[in-house]
């Protein structure tokens, strides 16, 4: 699921989201929580194809609203989901079936090894100037994390 998500997602430079009360759709994680409150964490729901989020369109989101984000757009996200403590979703059903939940590092690591291999041109206009910026601030989050499990 992870490796066709990233590959479609980098391939049309588009991922998909349903706008729920100018957010996105949203679930508890049932993978992650906080350690202190073991409150599980929030996931935003993501879908590489416009007609899986379409799909989702049901119950607490039927208002929802199908939006997209472009592949650099989504990276950035992803990176501001790192600072909320939340988890990326991708991948479920309307009933939160099927799906998988994702740090958005992991995550961001994953789209840019697959843009690396695939050669895919980006171009960032808000938080980074370059992929090469990208790739230094995930290492920057990397080394704080690792800093973070050595205490």
């Amino acid at each position: 699921m992870l490796q066709e998500f990233i590959e479609t997602v980098v391939k049309n430079k588009e991922v998909f989201y349903l706008e729920v009360d100018e957010s996105f759709a949203m679930c508890g994680s049932q993978a992650f929580y906080i350690e202190e409150t073991k409150e599980a964490i929030p996931v935003a729901l993501f879908w590489e194809d416009e007609k899986k989020a379409v799909a989702c369109k049901a119950d607490e989101w039927a208002k929802g609203i199908v939006k997209s984000a472009t592949l650099e757009e989504f990276i950035e996200i992803c990176f501001g989901m790192q600072v909320e403590t939340m988890a990326v979703g991708i991948g479920f059903n309307a009933d939160l079936s099927g799906g998988e939940e994702l740090v958005p590092v992991e995550l961001i690591k994953a789209l840019i090894k697959e843009i690396d291999r695939t050669k895919t041109a980006v171009t960032f206009s808000d938080s980074f100037e370059s992929l090469a910026q990208v790739k230094q601030l995930l290492n920057q989050i990397e080394l704080d994390i690792t800093d973070e499990e050595a205490l």
